[in-house]
């Protein structure tokens, strides 16, 4: 019959309770050192983006006011080249072309700004988004959302002007013709309502997480606007900087967009 024998450490068990203690102490202050590292990381890794997102959102800022300022000047080109076409006979009453330097010719002026994304992408693509309090990832997630639409219909816009510079040919006009230019405006005229209301969206998206930039920057981006100069010259009307920097909540109801046509009917929104 076999003996079982107690093991017994050389020092007793307190000495090894001691002993994996230490170590297990060491390991956890291994492990909060490496968080800690990691933590001071992903701090830096994420000052450094959100540093590249506000400078890329502060140019979106800019061109959403643009925009908005400029929203009642466009409406009143797309109405004086309707007019042209009502008052027309069977040959068309040529409008008037602009020219600029650097710009191509044409009769009517629209913003056509560019909405990069490649800041926000790249914070996406390094994970830092992760890292981001809930309330912002979402606003600024909204915001591209946003911008990614403005671009879309940015480029209809271009490919419009392009098209609507036949207006500055005396081309023969039957009804057909007629019907399809006056069409193309309201179509144009439709877009830039609702482009209206994304940039007052934008505006709202950047004011909830204070990412707006400082007036005079946009001041001295609208000072630039080749629109705004345009709609200068020839005594159209423009919002002030005050109404084109009031933001549109993003969730707005009718009662925020006196007179814009592209109202959803139930304040939803589109």
């Amino acid at each position: 019959m076999f003996r079982m024998l107690k093991l017994r450490p050389p020092h007793g068990w307190r000495a090894v309770l001691w002993e994996l203690g230490i170590v297990t102490l060491g390991v956890l202050i291994a492990l909060a050192a490496q968080q800690w590292v990691e933590s001071l990381s992903w701090r830096s890794k994420t000052r450094v983006a959100i540093a590249a997102v506000r400078g890329e959102v502060g140019d979106h800022y800019a061109s959403a006011v643009e925009w908005r300022m400029v929203h009642p000047c466009l409406h009143a080109q797309i109405e004086a080249l309707q007019q042209r076409l009502i008052d027309s006979g069977d040959t068309l009453n040529p409008a008037p072309i602009y020219r600029e330097a650097a710009f191509t010719s044409y009769v009517l002026r629209l913003p056509s700004r560019e909405m990069s994304e490649s800041a926000w992408q790249a914070a996406i693509a390094d994970g830092v988004t992760a890292h981001l309090s809930p309330t912002l990832r979402k606003e600024l997630s909204d915001h591209y959302v946003q911008t990614a639409s403005i671009a879309l219909m940015t480029d209809r816009n271009d490919q419009d002007v392009q098209r609507v510079f036949t207006m500055s040919r005396p081309v023969k006009l039957d009804a057909s013709g007629r019907l399809e230019l006056m069409q193309e405006l309201d179509e144009l005229r439709g877009r830039i309502d609702y482009m209206d209301l994304n940039s007052g969206q934008v505006l709202d998206h950047l004011d909830k997480v204070r990412m707006v930039p400082h007036a005079t920057v946009v001041q001295a981006f609208l000072e630039r606007s080749g629109t705004r100069q345009l709609c200068n010259r020839q005594g159209l009307p423009l919002r002030s900087f005050n109404e084109a920097t009031t933001p549109i909540d993003y969730f707005y109801s009718p009662q925020q967009l006196p007179g814009v046509g592209s109202q959803h009917p139930n304040g939803e929104r589109r």
